[in-house]
């Protein structure tokens, strides 16, 4: 993994969880949107994305995709292979093809979207935990979690527990895997290699 240049986000795990919301908002690459980059790797790239109008997503040749919902009440998504696709609640993750034309609608008002990009030769995934009276799970090193909903520690196997609240991400160094648990119910994406 790298840095963003925008954010220097890449950080020992000392550094601790931090808010989305003070990482620079970088216009998309056709201008229909704002992202900010919390981790770019070789083979990935994780954001939180703002979509604020309807329109095109940039095309990425060779690259999968997976959205899901974080604030708001949905996207739509139109792909040029005819299909009609829609993320409508927080938790839910779309996957799709960067080869495809993509016209997204709002169904009402902006939203904002976690956002993974990885190459298909590395396959990545994403997907929403959810702790409802779940006594936690492990977490490996190189994952990235970025807190929807609740208050989630993380106990890693050195330092000490570090605590991320909703709107706050954390990324794990390689190597540095651990517990999340967390108090009471709540809600996280969690990417790591597939």
């Amino acid at each position: 993994m790298k840095p963003d240049p925008e954010n220097d986000n890449l950080f020992p795990l000392s550094r601790g969880p931090q808010p989305v919301e003070n990482l620079v908002a970088q216009a998309w690459k056709n201008g229909g949107g704002l992202t900010r980059v919390i981790v770019s790797g070789e083979e990935w790239r994780l954001s939180v994305a703002e979509i604020t109008q309807d329109g095109a997503f940039s095309r990425f040749p060779g690259i999968s995709r997976q959205i899901a919902l974080l604030t708001g009440q949905g996207v739509r998504l139109r792909l040029s292979d005819g299909t009609e696709r829609e993320v409508v609640r927080v938790g839910d993750i779309l996957t799709f093809s960067g080869d495809l034309d993509v016209e997204a609608v709002l169904v009402d008002g902006s939203v904002q979207v976690v956002n993974l990009m990885h190459s298909a030769g590395r396959p990545w995934r994403l997907e929403a935990v959810r702790a409802v009276g779940a006594p936690g799970f492990d977490v490996s090193g190189g994952a990235a979690l970025v807190v929807v909903r609740g208050r989630w520690v993380f106990k890693g196997t050195s330092g000490q527990p570090q605590t991320c609240r909703a709107g706050e991400y954390l990324v794990l160094p390689e190597g540095g895997g651990g517990r999340l648990e967390a108090d009471g119910s709540g809600l996280l994406y969690c990417v790591a290699p597939d």
